[in-house]
């Protein structure tokens, strides 16, 4: 796992410098902050549990760091994130989801909600460069072990969408090595019950599958419009 605490130290140093010198970045997602009624800490967001990482079997992508995720410097720790970490334990899926599965994000910067992004317009090419970053980090992992890749929110994830570029450097990656996209899927958030949801609708019309199986057919259905 070497390569993989490597990775970790890169994005936490590159988290760092972007916070200490961008300070009007930091002012403009702070004003969003406040006008929701809290302080904002981290306008970019490192994931303090990688640092947990011993035996890598999963990367899981969802979308930004929300309020919870910039305070606590942890992602995916609402709601979805119990919801995600019990589908993993309930399926067998993972013995120790810390260990085992690396979160990660299309960019880095923080907002409450993941459509106010759009009211960075000003910080188009850093935000660009966090989805260029995060999508990169995510094949860097990707290629240094056995792990698969799950893709969680595709609406935004599409041209001309708000992880458009997240995207294409998902598939400039992809084309210098295809044999990735075997271990590449995408669901649906697993806030709302979504991701069960469509993972379910999967198992009822296949009833003799394993959940592993379903779970291929599952991203299969998401990704119909060819995202590759």
């Amino acid at each position: 796992m070497n390569k993989i605490q490597d990775l970790v130290q890169k994005f936490e140093e590159y988290i760092s410098r972007i916070n200490s010198e961008n300070p009007v970045f930091f002012q403009a997602v702070a004003k969003l902050c406040e006008s929701y009624g809290y302080t904002l800490e981290n306008a970019a967001v490192f994931n303090r549990n990688l640092k947990k990482i011993t035996n890598l079997k999963y990367i899981l992508v969802a979308d930004n760091p929300g309020m919870t995720e910039q305070h606590e410097e942890c992602y995916l720790v609402g709601k979805a994130g119990k919801t995600a970490r019990n589908f993993f334990k309930n399926n067998s899926l993972v013995s120790d989801f810390d260990e085992e599965v690396a979160v990660l994000n299309k960019t880095f910067i923080h907002t409450k909600s993941t459509l106010d992004l759009k009211k960075l317009k000003n910080f188009k090419s850093l935000f660009e460069d966090s989805e260029r970053f995060m999508a990169n980090l995510a094949v860097d992992m990707l290629e240094a072990t056995d792990a698969e890749l799950w893709i969680t929110g595709c609406s935004e994830l599409a041209e001309k969408k708000l992880f458009s570029e997240y995207l294409k450097t998902l598939k400039s990656r992809c084309a210098g090595n295809p044999a990735l996209k075997e271990r590449i899927f995408f669901y649906p958030h697993f806030s709302f019950g979504n991701f069960s949801k469509n993972l379910n609708a999967v198992l009822s019309k296949n009833p003799g599958m394993s959940v592993k199986e379903a779970l291929k057919a599952a991203s299969l259905e998401v990704s119909e419009n060819s995202i590759f």
